[in-house]
């Protein structure tokens, strides 16, 4: 059994998850999570990749890779297809069935890249493409640390806002990888994206605690580089848009009401802004220089 600790949760694994190296966990305690592995035939989900769902339990099955079965936030169980690559299992493991099992459990799971700088962090969110790991990436080769790429747990807190470390790896396209000079970092190719690999990144957030989170960036492409703030409907909606993580999973388990409650509450805690630029490698340290800025004001 292999354990780790991640999003404040204790889960015991039958599979290893080697994304997941940097959460380690050495304790004996009950699992809050147990991810089991079957090798009975997959129950009838949706082949299609739609969500299934029925009181307490949900689930989905990809053609060619397998089935998962999430019950009541606790329990996740995978269904393989034969001859299945492991890391496509895991794609799916870590992405669709962990963002659905964080919903079971009420937690806002958001979309997005997140850095740390002096204490406090600051998650890039947006439409698909928009270019958040990228993003992240540029703060890291200036000074950042990793903090989240992906899905990360973020929850409203007395006085402010927390987010959780979620990954010490970005998915980032051939171009960015050679723009930062980060081959050496390339520990797999992407399996659904030729072009894109996952880096490993240091320093990273990686088993530490959660922190503050101090701003909310949803990148837009344009032509010239600007942040600006967003505050009352505008902001929810734009964080809404821009972190929503399998949004027809929400329609159907119907818990779009309260992921909108957590919004809400989470940006009552943390600024809100939105950040237009070009989408041109050449051009990022202009855009990094705006939000270096940004962070530095609010102390």
């Amino acid at each position: 059994m292999h354990r780790y600790r991640h999003s404040g949760l204790e889960i015991a694994s039958e599979i290893a998850l080697p994304e997941w190296d940097g959460f380690a966990s050495s304790s004996t305690s009950n699992a809050d999570i147990k991810i089991k592995l079957s090798d009975e035939r997959s129950p009838a989900f949706p082949g299609d990749g739609s969500t299934y769902s029925l009181g307490s339990t949900a689930g989905f099955c990809i053609e060619g890779v397998g089935g998962w079965k999430l019950e009541a936030g606790r329990r996740m169980t995978l269904y393989p297809s034969l001859a299945v690559d492991p890391a496509e299992l895991r794609l799916f493991t870590l992405g669709s069935a962990w963002g659905v099992l964080g919903y079971q459990r009420g937690d806002a799971m958001w979309h997005g890249s997140a850095v740390e700088l002096d204490g406090s962090a600051v998650l890039f969110c947006g439409d698909a493409g928009e270019g958040k790991s990228t993003m992240a990436a540029a703060m890291v080769a200036t000074g950042a640390r990793l903090f989240g790429d992906d899905l990360s747990k973020v929850e409203p807190n007395a006085g402010g806002a927390l987010i959780h470390p979620s990954s010490s790896r970005l998915k980032l396209w051939g171009a960015a990888v050679d723009h930062f000079g980060w081959r050496e970092r390339v520990v797999q190719r992407d399996v659904m994206r030729g072009d894109k690999f996952h880096c490993h990144i240091e320093p990273n957030h990686a088993g530490g605690p959660p922190l503050p989170l101090a701003a909310i960036v949803v990148l837009e492409s344009g032509e010239a580089p600007l942040l600006e703030p967003l505050s009352g409907s505008e902001a929810l909606a734009e964080v809404l848009s821009g972190t929503i993580y399998r949004p027809e999973a929400l329609e159907t388990m119907g818990r779009w009401g309260e992921q909108g409650a957590l919004v809400a509450r989470i940006i009552a805690g943390a600024k809100v802004f939105r950040l237009t630029r070009p989408r041109d490698l050449g051009a990022i340290g202009e855009s990094v220089g705006l939000v270096s800025k940004m962070l530095d004001r609010l102390g």
